[in-house]
């Protein structure tokens, strides 16, 4: 049994959280309030196969924080690693016009990260609620009618034929409400009728904020380009040749009433959305006294900002090591960008580890091996380096910390949709350990005890140490966290045994350190642990002092075709933390190029 309490407790509490991502800007409105409920809407869009970009990083100083006199600039944009890779890297120089350096997803024309002769830009999720969700009555006379503030409307019905390629033909009606599909059929829900209204349908034009982007020459042309930039959600940051630093939320935040976080009634054009947050309005810097912007997809603004925005955002621990970081040195070099990109200390670990060591050390009759493990965790400085003994410890430890708190009152079934969303995981962890009387500590299945915070850490760290005894063997001196923690980079053929040996399709497995709570990220799924499937899908450092100082790695390499000398030659200086030189005056480029292709016109 879960009382309301409890469910509270396993949402994110917005309040505990006290790193903004725009913590310079000013607000001059009142608190919103906002109730919590257990509702997430990310799973739902999970259970509706839709992805959002789970992490990513970018971060600039001004030129009072650089050791180059000029603005340095990061970004590194988290995706999952295949082979062939995301992004092309490409440097496009028009004579008299275009001059823009960055990556760009194949087969489209414009650079989405990265500088041209003015100004350097990068990305990372807002971690908007870009959609809501509506509960509608339906004319039982008429199933193609809805009910509106006491009338019944028609819906738009659009019948669309899908094509197999067995050549079958799969036939589909689409209902449309005024404010979206009708979504609740797809998922077989028959019992309720639920439109989704999503900023996505809404006019938004991307394209030429990219566009103008790749030719902006100033924070004000920047600032146009990105206004459109709405259904794309993302905070850009910026530096530029003449000394600025900025970063903007570029986003279309819905204007609603009522609680964002459940299922509105759509009788009533009342919980309709009345427009966006005004450009102006939305969260951003320029030029902050600090010298540094930096953004890790944590919450965006305090609570007096007067909008909505999310509640599903990323915990702060990577934007505070950034901030640490940023402010380790009066100056910082591109060396030390470098560093950071890098860096595998653990902000989560430093905030979780004083609150669970006092009772771990209490353990009586521990044997030897569980001695030096107690040992390494006591003495560990949260680094996640791949011969860590106390990194391979810690995991396991949330793992199972996580398992013993929920797996009780869930069920099998229902905990294993629950760490399929880890933000909800992690959430669920930052609240409890700041509420040891939970009754979610207690195991419902003990009828004659009542299990403490204290008793739920003591059992998840013999577990811990029973897992990895049970994978790497009883000697501790085996528990390297480069042992278990590993990156295969996957060709989609790679799957054929046969075709990966002949063809070389898949590159690794490689040992890595770090982790998805570390700057430099190698994430992995809780559903299938310590098998890294996501992190840094380019990282690039821009610098405005001297544009050919400027680097950039990707995991995999320039072409997708296995046979190439080129296909994932990039690999191995990216899991050693390398860069390679990102060259923009086209002497040095000529100087260093391997191959010419000329494009001539059709006569």
């Amino acid at each position: 049994k879960v009382d309301s309490l409890m469910f509270i407790q396993l949402i994110p509490d917005l309040k505990m959280q006290k790193t903004y991502a725009y913590p310079s800007y000013d607000i001059d409105s009142s608190e919103i309030e906002m109730r919590s409920n257990i509702l997430s809407k990310t799973a739902i869009l999970k259970e509706m196969g839709l992805e959002v970009l789970a992490a990513s990083n970018n971060w600039a100083v001004s030129g009072k924080k650089s050791e180059t006199g000029m603005p340095i600039l990061s970004n590194d944009m988290h995706l999952g690693f295949n082979a062939p890779g995301i992004w092309y890297q490409i440097h496009q120089n028009v004579k008299d016009g275009l001059n823009v350096t960055g990556v760009l997803l194949p087969g489209q024309p414009f650079i989405l990260d990265g500088h041209n002769d003015n100004i350097a830009w990068g990305m990372t999720n807002i971690m908007l609620d870009d959609i809501d969700f509506y509960y509608e009555t339906i004319n039982p006379d008429n199933e193609n009618q809805y009910k509106l503030d006491g009338q019944w409307k028609d819906m738009e019905i659009l019948n669309e034929k899908i094509k197999l390629k067995d050549e079958t033909v799969v036939e589909k009606t689409i209902k449309f409400t005024h404010r979206g599909p009708i979504v609740s059929n797809f998922k077989k829900i028959d019992n309720k009728s639920i439109s989704m209204h999503w900023t996505g349908n809404e006019f938004s034009n991307e394209i030429r904020s990219i566009y103008l982007l790749n030719r902006a020459p100033n924070w004000n042309e920047f600032k146009d380009a990105i206004s459109t930039f709405t259904a794309g959600n993302q905070n850009i940051n910026y530096s530029d040749i003449q000394g600025n630093i900025g970063i903007y939320a570029a986003a279309g935040v819905p204007i609603r009433k009522g609680d964002p976080k459940s299922i509105y009634n759509g009788e009533t054009s009342e919980n309709d959305w009345t427009g966006f947050v005004p450009f102006d309005s939305l969260p951003h810097e320029f030029n902050p006294e600090c010298g540094y912007v930096a953004s890790a997809n944590n919450k965006s603004v305090s609570e007096d900002y007067p909008f909505y925005i999310s509640y599903w955002y990323d915990l702060s621990y990577r934007k505070d090591r950034i901030v640490e970081m940023l402010e380790e040195k009066e100056k910082l070099s591109i060396d030390d960008f470098k560093k950071m990109l890098a860096d595998h200390k653990s902000k989560m670990v430093e905030d979780i580890i004083p609150k669970i060591i006092e009772p771990i050390n209490k353990i009586e009759n521990l044997d030897e091996n569980q001695k030096e493990a107690l040992k390494e965790l006591n003495n560990w400085d949260g680094v996640y380096t791949t011969d860590s003994k106390a990194a391979s410890i810690f995991e396991y430890f949330y793992i199972n910390f996580v398992k013993n708190i929920v797996s009780d009152e869930m069920g099998n079934e229902l905990y294993q949709d629950f760490i399929g969303d880890k933000i909800l995981v992690r959430n669920m962890i930052f609240n409890l350990l700041r509420q040891k009387d939970s009754k979610w500590f207690d195991n419902i299945n003990t009828k004659d005890k009542i299990e403490t915070f204290d008793d739920i850490v003591q059992i998840s760290f013999i577990n811990s140490l029973d897992s990895l005894k049970e994978k790497l063997g009883a000697k501790i001196l085996k528990w390297n966290w480069g042992y278990i923690h590993t990156l295969t980079i996957k060709h989609p053929l790679g799957k054929v045994n046969i075709l990966d040996k002949l063809f070389g399709l898949n590159k690794g497995p490689f040992a890595v350190g770090g982790t998805y709570h570390t700057v430099a990220p190698y994430a992995y799924k809780f559903t299938d642990i310590f098998n890294v499937n996501h992190g840094a899908s380019e990282r690039h450092i821009f610098s405005t002092a001297d544009w050919n100082e400027s680097l950039t790695i990707i995991p995999t390499g320039i072409c997708g075709i296995p046979a190439s000398d080129h296909y994932c030659d990039q690999t191995k200086l990216y899991i050693n933390d390398k860069f390679h030189s990102d060259y923009f005056d086209l002497d040095k480029i000529k100087k260093i190029s391997k191959y010419k292709m000329e494009l001539l016109p059709v006569k």
